[in-house]
């Protein structure tokens, strides 16, 4: 049976992108490549007890913020979200994304979230750039799909970049794969993807130690990128990290005070730890999406440092993390630092004080 197209007002921007509004059943709709203050027309595509996924039918009303995308591709692509919003809009919605997860994940009603740090480069700023090859052409995924949209260039990736990648589309090799295009300079990926907002992160996570102290724990810390920064403001630092690649890089311009351990941050936090009184220890985490697996906030919580720098690409585990060291740290603030410009992607740095 066909569907009738309904109209409804789009209010907020979800994390992830998706426009969000009401049906007249009152029921949540998601609407893609939608932004506040908009009246739109969708026709429902996915329908549950209390949400639904619609698709555009048409723009009746547009936002003052709306802008044209770059991207001919913008829409399609699964890698951006916001090309079709003004820059200094995108700061202030991913700040408030922030700020609601906390609540709605973390328990944290107004929670002290900084403005957005902007990125020094909007647009052409990925140093490293994941593409696809299917059937002879190359590319980038459908969103929410495994279908391939071909590509011969990307404008959030750098000129360096963009030129590999005209140059994969022109002559994509045999068989169906996925290649990373990156700089000569970007160190086997050991390199930050966005530099220039890469160093504004540094920034921050070196402030948020304040005076520094005595010994710092540094997890998940790749090949060194803020242990270096932070080596003049600690007696010590031990760095655990996973990869060979990056301790074995780390350890190559390793200084006196510097002490880095290859495996699992499960393995190696409780004993790091352990290893200085608690009231001279600090710590930076970075974890991946996922967040802190529930053996390191155990680790945490049996040695509980003075002081946790937490470095997130994903504010909802980073809600859920700081939710479950609740009984023994508090949350001061959080400082979000747009790594990602054009994407829904969220980075931010919080810092947490023993109670």
């Amino acid at each position: 049976m066909h569907k009738l197209d309904t109209t409804i007002s789009i209010e907020s921007l979800g994390f992830g992108g998706a426009g969000v509004g009401h049906l007249p059943d009152g029921r949540v709709c998601f609407v893609h490549l939608t932004l506040p203050g908009e009246r739109v027309s969708v026709r429902l595509v996915k329908e549950k007890k209390s949400f639904a996924e619609g698709e555009v039918v048409r723009l009746l009303e547009l936002s003052v913020d709306r802008i044209p995308p770059r991207c001919p591709i913008f829409g399609k692509c699964g890698g951006c979200a916001y090309q079709h919003l003004r820059y200094e809009k995108q700061l202030e919605v991913k700040s408030g994304q922030v700020r609601d997860l906390l609540a709605r994940f973390g328990g944290i009603a107004g929670a002290d979230v900084r403005a957005m740090l902007p990125s020094p480069e909007e647009w052409n700023y990925r140093s490293r750039l994941g593409v696809h090859v299917q059937d002879g052409k190359a590319g980038f995924f459908e969103r929410k799909s495994n279908r391939m949209i071909p590509a011969s260039g990307c404008p959030i990736a750098s000129d360096e970049v963009n030129v590999q990648l005209a140059e994969l589309a022109a002559n994509p090799p045999r068989g169906n794969q996925r290649i990373t295009l990156r700089e000569q300079s970007d160190f086997f990926g050991f390199s930050q993807v966005n530099r220039g907002a890469a160093e504004v992160l540094a920034g921050v996570v070196c402030g948020m130690f304040d005076g520094g102290g005595g010994h710092l724990v540094d997890a998940y810390c790749g090949a060194g990128f803020f242990t270096k920064r932070l080596l003049g403001k600690f007696r010590d630092i031990t760095g655990i990290e996973w990869s060979h690649g990056a301790v074995h890089a780390a350890r190559a311009s390793a200084r006196a005070g510097e002490n880095y351990l290859e495996g699992a941050v499960e393995l190696h936090l409780p004993a790091a730890l352990a290893a200085s009184p608690a009231p001279e220890t600090a710590l930076l985490v970075d974890p991946p999406a996922e967040g802190l697996s529930h053996e390191v906030v155990e680790a945490i919580l049996a040695n509980p440092p003075a002081s946790i720098v937490y470095v997130s690409c994903d504010p909802s585990t980073l809600s859920r993390d700081i939710k479950r060291l609740s009984s023994q740290y508090a949350l001061r603030h959080v400082q979000p630092v747009d790594m990602f410009p054009q994407t829904a992607e969220i980075e931010s740095v919080s810092l947490l004080k023993i109670l």
